[in-house]
């Protein structure tokens, strides 16, 4: 895998190169890269190195500092049909205008992962849209369960936030195109709070932030390097079950982590501005197969909301 980074410091946090070489370049030449690593880094001088890595990746920047989500900025090389990479990743170690879903602002300081991961399947794909988002969700569920003393604690609250305890750990999103009934493009952005627990306000869809550090001992340390090694094949690994066996397979996971499924909920409506208005409330029955939620005595399942989940 190609590393790139504008900083080998922090770079070397969370990879270790080759014989630990870092080539110093003006411009990024390669053509599979360049126009979407030069932009990354902007103006900052640009380092170059490799690690070995599963075949799925074949290249890395890594960013101590982004001005821009570059979530956003892979998509919008998307939509103008600029050919990006598969296998590509996208690192932060902090940043600004970050965001989770429906362009919520996502606090990002550093000592956590800001990760954007980019597929190009160029092929069909059952339920891809919802199917990664499950992909995202379930990958980051599956690396905290390798650190020790976190196997199976952390759980997914409809549709996209991984808690532990209650509390909210990671957010995922997901962007996809196609043409035809050819997918085209995918790409996951992943946030999780491995060191530092961000400063939020909260409220009753979030009414508290963790870090992964915060479950664990003070002795017991939490990586990044650790958590991005363990993502990322896992992303590799639940990527491949997509593609070849389809999504049902990862749906079944979801639903066994889900936290919601036999519990009281209230699902209100999804405003950026105004009053919240509550649609529906009730103990869930089942998510389905479009991650529709099944409430109790509800004949019509709920399809679209921010949740609260109150017990």
């Amino acid at each position: 895998m190609q590393i790139y980074t504008d900083d080998i410091e922090y770079a070397e946090t969370i990879v270790s190169p080759l014989e630990e070489q870092w080539e110093s370049i003006v411009t990024v030449t390669d053509t599979n890269i360049s126009i979407i690593a030069n932009d990354l880094f902007s103006d900052s001088p640009i380092y170059r190195s490799s690690v070995d890595s599963i075949t799925l990746w074949q290249y890395l920047s890594i960013a101590e500092i982004s001005q821009f989500s570059q979530y956003d900025k892979v998509n919008d090389l998307c939509r103008r049909n600029v050919k990006i990479p598969h296998g590509l990743l996208c690192l932060a170690g902090q940043g600004n205008n970050f965001h989770g879903f429906r362009n919520r602002h996502w606090e990002s300081p550093p000592g956590n992962i800001y990760l954007t991961a980019y597929f190009a399947p160029d092929q069909p794909i059952d339920h891809f849209g919802i199917g990664f988002v499950i992909l995202a969700a379930i990958s980051v569920v599956d690396a905290i369960d390798a650190l020790p003393g976190l196997a199976n604690r952390a759980g997914i609250k409809w549709v996209n936030d991984i808690l532990i305890d209650g509390a909210k750990v990671s957010g995922v999103l997901a962007f996809t195109q196609q043409e035809g009934d050819n997918v085209t493009s995918a790409s996951l952005g992943i946030g999780i709070n491995v060191k530092t627990t961000p400063i939020v306000d909260p409220t009753p869809f979030v009414p508290k932030a963790a870090s992964l550090s915060d479950f664990r001992g003070d002795s017991e340390k939490c990586e990044s390097r650790f958590i991005f090694e363990k993502l990322i094949n896992a992303l590799n690994d639940n990527y491949e079950i997509l593609v070849s066996k389809g999504y049902r397979e990862l749906l079944d996971r979801y639903r066994e982590r889900s936290l919601i499924i036999g519990h009281e909920v209230e699902i209100c409506s999804d405003k950026s501005s105004g009053d919240i208005e509550l649609l529906a409330e009730g103990i869930v029955s089942g998510i389905g197969d479009n991650l529709e939620l099944h409430l109790q005595g509800r004949s019509k399942p709920i399809t679209r909301g921010r949740l609260i989940l109150k017990s």
